[in-house]
């Protein structure tokens, strides 16, 4: 008979994306080993229930009360309704675990410290993640973040202010084991908390991920510019300025970048870029359709991703498993996705060291025709053996075995 398991995913959705598709995803692993009973909210309902059946989950969907949703709608207090979610999951935790006692609880989303972890206090083992939240901006670096920096600082104000709530504390200290997205987290969390992580990066391969076959030959030949893709969110933090000035800075003209995606940075981007004399080599894509996107990852030589502050980066996923070579700042998440042969990743010291340095690999890479297709290899091997759904469940399994023997 499987051991029972209690999963609370508040962002859960089999037809979703980004955390309501991962949410589910650690649901259904878990149902191969356990028998799982999932709380998450009505939100995804019918496609929950669709996908549960034949897989054997239970699932119970919690809500708040209409009036404190409206309430937090009008004044923008979405993270109080979450609060409040979590107070009532607690309860339902316990009422369950006093029916039918569960073997393990484990927490998946919402993928950060600020959603508390209120069944952490059933008497049983508990996993907790994997949570983000404390990456923040490496000191130096806020020049790049324009009209975005007050909203950063902010940020990290409002962090350690919310890191120090009772409910959060009593989650840190109850959960049993910590799956934390990134070194940068970790070392956010209370040192008294460490020997209890795990750095487990949220991401995981889509079937259309691993459907991707290898180049036959190299798309850049001596006379073909280097094509630079980036993909994703085109805020701040983003830091695509580092990317300028390194293409400035490294001399040739034949390299180009495509900036696929939409946000607030891209008319600060633009201007800057046009200020440089960028122009020609640096093109504004815009919003693509994601059945679209595929096609410049086709198309380009590598990846670049100057995220200053990201606990994950679906986009370096994507380029690992489509043998794409990825250039990202060894900081947060996209430095904990790649190792030194899998990708470039760019030390960050201070903004001069790091652009020269993020300009140099581009210059190696450019001179060197070997190197492109042995990272893009290198990637898509860590890819599969990291980022697969089995890696996750076989995680999950062995996180299990060993608190039950504690």
């Amino acid at each position: 008979m499987k051991p029972r398991l209690l999963m609370i995913a508040y962002a859960c959705d089999p037809q979703g994306g980004g955390e309501h598709w991962l949410g589910w995803g650690w649901a259904e692993q878990a149902a191969k080993s356990f028998e799982v009973e999932l709380v998450t909210t009505p939100k995804a309902k019918a496609a929950i229930e669709a996908a549960s059946q034949p897989i054997g989950i239970k699932p119970h969907f919690v809500e708040v009360p209409n009036l404190l949703r409206r309430l937090t709608e009008l004044c923008g207090g979405g993270w109080l309704r979450k609060l409040a979610w979590q107070k009532r999951v607690g309860s339902l935790a316990h009422s369950l675990h006093g029916q039918n006692p569960f073997a393990l609880v484990h927490q998946t989303t919402f993928h950060t410290f600020r959603s508390p972890f209120s069944a952490s206090a059933l008497p049983v083992p508990s996993i907790w993640g994997p949570i983000a939240g404390g990456e923040s901006v490496p000191p130096g670096f806020h020049q790049y973040l324009g009209a975005a920096r007050f909203a950063e600082q902010t940020r990290a104000l409002a962090n350690r202010a919310w890191l120090n709530l009772p409910s959060v504390q009593r989650s840190l200290r109850q959960a049993s084991a910590l799956f934390v997205s990134n070194r940068i987290t970790l070392d956010f969390l209370p040192s008294e908390v460490h020997s209890k992580c795990q750095v487990v990066p949220p991401n995981a391969l889509r079937p259309e991920d691993e459907s991707w076959e290898p180049r036959s030959a190299p798309r850049r030949t001596e006379n073909t510019p280097l094509l630079l893709l980036y993909v994703g969110n085109c805020v701040a933090t983003r830091a695509l300025p580092i990317v300028f000035e390194a293409l400035q800075q490294s001399g040739p003209s034949d390299i180009q970048l495509s900036i696929v995606g939409s946000g607030p940075a891209i008319p600060a981007w633009q201007q800057l870029a046009s200020k440089m004399g960028l122009q020609p080599r640096v093109k504004f894509v815009g919003r693509v359709p994601f059945d679209q996107i595929n096609t410049f990852y086709s198309e380009a030589d590598a990846l670049v991703f100057p995220a200053l502050r990201d606990s994950g980066g679906s986009a370096v996923l994507e380029a690992m498993a489509r043998y794409l070579p990825v250039f990202c700042l060894d900081w947060g998440g996209p430095g904990e996705m790649l190792d030194a042969e899998s990708g470039l990743k760019i030390p960050v010291r201070s903004p001069r060291e790091t652009v020269a340095a993020f300009g140099n690999a581009l210059n190696r890479f450019r001179k060197d025709p070997q190197l492109g297709p042995k990272l893009a290899a290198a990637a898509r091997r860590r890819a599969e053996s990291h980022f697969r759904w089995e890696a996750k469940r076989m995680l999950l399994d062995s996180t299990f075995d060993r608190l039950r023997r504690k």
